[in-house]
């Protein structure tokens, strides 16, 4: 068994398993009462409305209250920042400095290198920041970076050592350590190695071969493999709890229950909507969107959505 750098490459032991695949069920639609938009000033403000910029990581306070958001404009001179928008004031304030250029070492195929984690109102965000030696191409020079800021603060960085044990944890294992060797080992040569989850009884991954059509599949101990959604890179926006997968798809955003097995589609979303952030305790969903939040506008520009899913 060999782990590179984006991918998990066995010689298959069997391939008898891959002659298991399971169909997907037919998506119910869901029809939840109308969805928000963050104000553009606010998208602006945070950069967003640049074509270069993408939502990267990103979390809902406890409380519902806020979103914690990295903005990655990948080499361009805005560079990265983590954001907080204020949901009931729609403002935005920072919750890092600038962080520079996308980091080469911290981005892999699903992560963006950022990680951003609540507890209680203070958020938590372990990132890398470029320096001077990093422009002249020494990828050594994109250091490890810690910050914490409450609501009203000034963003305060951190060494590594002063983040809570709990959330540190969290960061490096959001459903606890599982031995990925002992449960793929003759399902999939092509898993990509940062977009394999374990959820309750439910194994989780994102597959990619050689023509990057991109697959989510799952399945539960030794059975059927199922296959719920091929396509792009966009895949990668897939947003979990410990009961739902949610993710883009070519009909818009689907809801899919693990345990019942149905997935259920956001009827106004199109395949253009890609999930951002959810909260499962208010059940809170952020996606963009580029036919406006309700999917009744031409396609144009990029909106940030809000939406509560029944």
């Amino acid at each position: 068994m060999k782990l590179l750098s984006h991918r998990l490459n066995w010689l298959p032991a069997t391939l008898m398993a891959l002659g298991m695949t399971a169909l997907p069920a037919l998506a119910h639609d869901s029809a939840p009462a109308a969805p928000s938009t963050i104000p553009d000033a606010v998208l602006r403000q945070i950069g967003l409305t640049n074509a270069n910029c993408n939502p990267g990581k990103a979390a809902f306070s406890d409380d519902g209250k806020r979103l914690a958001l990295n903005v990655d404009c990948g080499e361009s001179r805005l560079g990265r920042r983590v954001w907080i928008i204020d949901l009931s004031s729609s403002t935005a304030t920072p919750a890092t400095p600038p962080l520079g250029a996308s980091d080469p070492n911290g981005e892999t195929i699903v992560q963006d290198g950022t990680e951003v984690q609540w507890s209680g109102d203070t958020l938590y965000v372990a990132t890398s920041m470029e320096t001077r030696a990093a422009r002249k191409g020494d990828p050594a020079y994109w250091q490890e970076r810690y910050f914490s800021v409450r609501p009203g603060q000034a963003p305060k960085a951190l060494r590594q050592q002063q983040i809570p044990g709990s959330v540190k944890a969290k960061f490096e294992h959001p459903f606890g350590r599982f031995p990925v060797e002992e449960v793929l080992p003759d399902t999939d040569n092509n898993v990509v190695a940062d977009g394999i989850f374990r959820i309750g009884k439910h194994l989780v991954w994102i597959s990619s071969d050689a023509n990057d059509r991109v697959t989510l599949r799952t399945r539960v101990g030794k059975g059927a493999i199922r296959d719920l959604a091929s396509g792009g890179w966009e895949l990668s926006s897939l947003q979990y709890d410990s009961r739902r997968l949610i993710y883009p798809s070519r009909n818009g955003i689907i809801v899919f229950d693990l345990d019942a097995g149905q997935p259920t589609r956001i009827t106004f979303t199109h395949a253009d909507a890609r999930p951002v952030a959810w909260q499962p305790s208010s059940h809170s969903l952020s996606y963009t969107a580029t036919r406006g939040c309700d999917g009744k506008a031409q396609p144009g520009n990029r909106v940030l959505c809000l939406l509560v899913v029944p």
